[in-house]
């Protein structure tokens, strides 16, 4: 393969490395925002270091045909990506009907002092629309993680209580470790088989959410937006465009 005579424009080595450097304070950003506890978050860093390390050889004459390859796989990757985005961002302000039958709330992380800020924003979605839906059941979904205190489901109900829900109103999931589990065993606990069902989890999850909904038969699943705002939206938005192909792969959408 012949080598270029020139190294890559300035400006591109600069944007590659540009790239890195934030990619590498992004993760501490995000790491002492949630005290180095989100899942994935190692994505940056070792994003960071692909294009510091593109930035460095496209400052050496590189074989054309690698240096194309290189460009090509960045830009399918690109492209690829902001698809995903497009899917991610078109449930981001969801909304359902009122007098929906079921209300499921989707855990999330369950802290030392109680629900994580996701999770504290789907509770708070849930209190804004309850007059909505004055007959619906809630069902709290999530199990227990190893560092969690109690399940995900317990924490829901006990918070909801607090807030003044009536507990016979109800219902618990503490089984599942996943979103495709959420929906599947949370099921079981509807109130008919053609029950109206709003699904409330964080904006960025929405897209997702209802689409394993339909996989696991619900026959009228609604997505309810609850706000996500703040350092770490950006990540998990990059981290839902990536669940999706994942989910897709193992038959779950």
């Amino acid at each position: 393969m012949k080598a270029d005579r020139r190294p890559a424009p300035k400006w591109l080595q600069g944007l590659y490395l540009i790239a890195g450097a934030a990619c590498v304070v992004y993760y501490f950003v995000i790491g002492f925002a949630s005290r180095f506890g989100l899942s994935m978050s190692l994505l940056w860093p070792a994003l960071g270091a692909v294009f510091i390390a593109a930035g460095l050889l496209s400052a050496r004459p590189l074989p054309r045909g690698l240096r194309a390859l290189w460009r090509s796989l960045l830009a399918l990757g690109l492209v690829a990506v902001l698809a995903l985005e497009c899917l991610v961002v078109s449930g981001m302000f969801a909304r359902a009907p009122a007098g929906l039958d079921a209300l499921i709330v989707l855990g999330a992380r369950v802290d030392p002092d109680g629900p994580s800020p996701a999770l504290r924003r789907r509770l708070n979605a849930v209190m804004a629309i309850l007059d909505d839906h004055p007959d619906a059941v809630i069902i709290a979904s999530g199990g227990q993680g190893p560092d969690e205190p109690m399940t995900e489901a317990r924490c829901i109900r006990d918070e909801l209580v607090k807030r003044g829900v009536d507990p016979d109103r109800i219902r618990m999931e503490e089984r599942s470790t996943n979103t495709a589990e959420n929906l599947a065993f949370s099921r079981a606990l509807l109130p008919g088989e053609d029950a109206r069902v709003g699904i409330i989890t964080n904006n960025y999850h929405v897209w997702r959410a209802t689409r394993l909904a339909r996989k696991a038969g619900y026959a009228h699943a609604w997505g309810i937006a609850a706000k996500y705002t703040g350092w770490t939206l950006m990540h998990y938005m990059v981290r839902e465009a990536l669940c999706i192909p994942a989910d897709a792969l193992r038959g779950n959408l």
